[in-house]
């Protein structure tokens, strides 16, 4: 499966529950390359149960809405996300991180907002 990839889509398009909903598909996507790299099996539906818990929770401890998340809300769970995963993973999913980071930062930049 290849790695995530933002969709193309015009900055119209781009909803705060798409960058959101997009943001657990990312992490699934990384959390499957990083489950490839420690040589862990692991089955789609306890990944996306794994990443949706994990996700919320981000969320929460940021204390940002996951249900109506605002734009600066989204990229302090964004940035959390990353850091979490930098301290799980360290050098060897730095690739992985920064890849996915970007692809996220994509459709963030296309949020209406500052």
């Amino acid at each position: 499966m290849a790695p995530y990839s933002a969709p193309e889509l015009p900055p119209s398009a781009v909803t705060i529950q798409l960058v959101r909903d997009e943001l657990l598909r990312c992490f699934e996507s990384a959390n499957r390359e990083f489950a490839e790299v420690l040589k862990q099996p692991v089955t789609d539906e306890a990944l996306r149960q794994q990443v949706r818990q994990f996700v919320t929770t981000v969320f929460v401890n940021c204390g940002v809405s996951f249900e109506n998340p605002s734009k600066e809300g989204i990229v302090t769970a964004v940035a959390q996300c990353k850091s979490n995963a930098e301290a799980m993973m360290g050098p060897s999913g730095a690739e992985i991180i920064n890849h996915h980071y970007s692809e996220m930062m994509k459709l963030v930049s296309k949020l209406p907002g500052d």
